[in-house]
């Protein structure tokens, strides 16, 4: 799917059309907006539905966007953001002592956070997925005032984007299938 846009508002529509975006408007965004992200997030599906996410949300402090942004080679996207999202597992809601269980808890932050970012799209915002920040955990959480409990598990950029459109390509879907019995 070579440069697809769609023109649409549906679910699939966002699929389609959301993009990482890296540059933002100076736009401040409504905290009504983010609520409506993280309601998003916590609809997730979760194992035994213990919803083991927890959220950090900047967006009236520039100082603190500003160290944040320090803390990551994306440093202009961050700074550029008018509101950063930090997602944590939080490892209290979990039994990571059973073989696989901790995998599963990481997959339902995964899903929290793709509706976050498919919310943001469908309400005119636009978002970066962080992970590379993750090597400044320590850092992070404590700028944030995180507990030892709550493991870093990325960070979002939420804003207006400053750039128009965005084109991206996609393989052909069959080389992505190893099997269909």
């Amino acid at each position: 799917m070579k440069g697809m846009v769609i023109k649409m508002s549906s679910l699939m529509g966002c699929i389609l059309n959301r993009r990482s975006i890296r540059s933002y408007t100076s736009q401040k965004v409504e905290p009504e907006d983010i609520k409506k992200i993280l309601t998003a997030a916590s609809w997730a599906p979760s194992g035994n539905n213990l919803q083991p996410w927890k959220f950090s949300v900047v967006m009236n402090d520039e100082n603190l966007i500003k160290e944040l942004s320090s803390l990551t080679i994306f440093q202009n996207c961050l700074e550029s953001s008018p509101c950063l999202i930090a997602v944590f597992l939080d490892t209290k809601t979990i039994d990571n002592q059973i073989q696989g269980i901790y995998l599963k808890h990481v997959l339902a932050i995964g899903a929290a956070i793709q509706n976050m970012l498919l919310v943001a799209q469908e309400i005119g915002l636009g978002t970066c997925w962080i992970g590379e920040i993750l090597k400044n955990e320590d850092k992070v959480k404590k700028l944030l005032g995180a507990s030892d409990d709550l493991e870093l598990m990325a960070v979002i950029t939420v804003g207006y984007s400053a750039i128009d459109s965005i084109t991206s390509d996609r393989r052909d879907l069959a080389d992505s299938i190893i099997s269909w019995l």
